[in-house]
């Protein structure tokens, strides 16, 4: 691997890690960010220096969380992981995923807490309002990605010509 590879999939791990993720899937995704194919488990390990093990457990919550795929190959028993075509999107549908269940737990407990409780219904329903409030905004930030995605390749194509 490239030393200027090696430093973003390492600086990704890191960033990842940050974020409570583990370092092995920040930098399987730093890593197949920057791929050019699809990689099965045993070339990912072997490129990363890491357990096959650990990016099997990595590549599948790397593809929980929509941001990469697992695909085949015909005539080829393993699974080959890279980047998803709309991985950024997916993130997000994720995010809102979460995003409603939380809302639904916070509204229906806010509801049945006893009277006496008006501080915490109060933190409750605001808490839902939040996840309201979020969905709400990550809905129109989609639909505004893929309004720039489309003129982006509009404008790429117009240039084309």
């Amino acid at each position: 691997m490239q030393d200027i590879v090696q430093q973003f999939v390492e600086r990704m791990g890191l960033m990842m890690e940050a974020d409570g993720l583990p370092r092995s899937a920040g930098r399987i995704f730093g890593f197949l960010l920057l791929a050019e194919h699809p990689f099965s488990l045993d070339e990912l390990a072997d490129e990363l220096q890491v357990s096959k093990a650990s990016v099997s457990t990595n590549a599948r919550l790397l593809e929980q969380l929509g941001i990469l795929e697992r695909i085949s190959s015909p005539g080829d028993r393993r699974d080959f992981y890279r980047m998803r075509q709309d991985a950024w999107e997916r993130v997000m549908e994720v995010g809102r995923r979460r995003w409603e269940a939380m809302r639904v737990v916070l509204s229906e407990n806010a509801e049945s807490l006893p009277d006496e409780m008006q501080d915490a219904k109060h933190r409750l329903r605001e808490a839902a309002e939040f996840h309201g409030f979020l969905l709400g905004e990550a809905g129109t930030m989609i639909e505004r990605w893929r309004a720039h995605k489309r003129a982006a390749l509009a404008a790429s194509d117009a240039a084309a010509d």
